[in-house]
């Protein structure tokens, strides 16, 4: 009974991922939703008393959280660092546990996928209903209830990517037809964040998916479906051509890319001069203000983090959290297909990869791991990557 309660409690974390907004305090001690109910979820595991643990991904993990402590306790602002390793690194780390505990078989996987979808379609739908009303940021841009137009691209791509797999799990036309409606829908919403760096990570993911699907051929291809999903994306980048936004990028002059560039530069001399230990989580914010005098009127104040995934692990979780990342990535790629995958398994990894990829590309120009939810889908994927290769048939 205990067990089924646990894998109902891994689906419904997923599903409510965006609910980690609703905050409550417990004595002086700030939670959200999400980390409620995952806490709940891990002290349930623990009742069961069985734990699966493994070196292979391990040492990484270890190196990463030792960066993130170390960095935290030599944050100028302790409180607001610790904050961040609680919501950001402790609570994606004890569901990480759990998954790696409770999964153990490919309907558990479509399960939580189908439940990531969900959500993801459910964000799409509030998201369509802000759009309707004209709820647009100054540029025209949506973002929904959340606090950017980034934001909201970098929720629903990763599930965008992901859901892709479902074609491969039912078989009825009716439902595949539905699937792509909903999918026309996530592209629809996609487009109208204008967020280019997640068009760049979507199409670099498709690339990955057309690629292995190439080299290790687990099924044939719908080249009907590829077509209709590689000309959404033409379609879309094609379409925002004409706007100040698209033209501003081909010139170099539009505000947000120059702001962009002078925000990387003032995180590479803040990393210059912090190199080993970082400057703590949370803590760019500060520092960026600070680098001001030294770089000359920045376009951009409020600038929470530095536009880039590598940068920010560096800076908020030292040397060693960049090394731990950079591992872990390569110990994930590789366990994807290090050795012969039952047929179904293999496109799940597929899947997964390409999602993978496409937090790097995306990563590239923001930051596509430092948000609550966006930290839950970075673990999840790993955790998934790491079991999918070694479940018992």
């Amino acid at each position: 009974m205990i067990n089924k309660v646990i894998n109902f409690g891994v689906y419904l974390i997923v599903f409510i991922l965006p609910l980690y907004l609703i905050r409550f305090k417990i004595a002086w001690v700030p939670f959200n939703i999400l980390e409620g109910l995952i806490i709940i979820l891990f002290v349930l595991w623990l009742v069961t008393g069985r734990a699966y643990s493994s070196k292979y991904i391990f040492y990484p993990i270890f190196l990463i959280f030792l960066g993130v402590t170390i960095a935290t306790l030599f944050s100028e602002d302790i409180s607001i660092s610790a904050g961040i390793f609680k919501s950001w690194f402790i609570s994606p780390l004890l569901f990480f546990i759990v998954l790696i505990n409770v999964v153990k078989n490919k309907k558990q996987i479509k399960n939580i996928l189908l439940a990531l979808f969900c959500s993801g379609l459910g964000v799409c739908l509030i998201a369509l209903f802000y759009w309707l009303t004209n709820k647009l940021t100054y540029d025209g841009r949506l973002q929904a209830f959340y606090l950017s137009p980034n934001y909201l691209a970098m929720y629903l791509s990763p599930i965008l990517i992901l859901s892709l797999y479902l074609y491969f799990v039912f078989d009825k036309k009716i439902i595949k037809l539905l699937l792509f409606i909903a999918h026309c829908l996530l592209f629809i919403i996609l487009y109208l964040t204008f967020s280019y760096g997640a068009w760049l990570g979507v199409l670099a993911a498709l690339i990955f998916i057309l690629f292995a699907f190439y080299k290790f051929k687990p099924v044939v291809l719908n080249k009907k479906i590829v077509i209709v999903f590689v000309l959404l994306i033409l379609v879309g980048l094609i379409s925002q051509i004409p706007s100040q936004k698209f033209q501003g990028l081909l010139d170099l002059s539009y505000p947000s890319l120059e702001s962009r560039l002078v925000i990387w530069q003032s995180a590479w001399e803040i990393t210059k001069d912090h190199s080993l230990i970082g400057i703590g989580p949370g803590m760019f914010q500060k520092y960026y203000l600070a680098y001001q005098v030294q770089l000359g009127p920045y376009l951009e104040w409020a600038t929470p983090q530095p536009h880039s995934l590598f940068l920010a692990f560096w800076l908020q979780a030292g040397l060693l959290g960049l090394v731990g990342l950079i591992w872990l990535l390569i110990i994930f790629f590789k366990g994807l297909f290090y050795k012969k995958l039952d047929k179904e398994v293999l496109i799940i990894n597929i899947f997964l990869g390409a999602t993978m990829v496409y937090i790097l590309a995306h990563g590239l120009v923001d930051t596509t791991y430092w948000k609550n939810d966006l930290a839950l889908i970075f673990w999840l994927i790993i955790a998934l990557g790491y079991k999918g290769s070694r479940f018992s048939y």
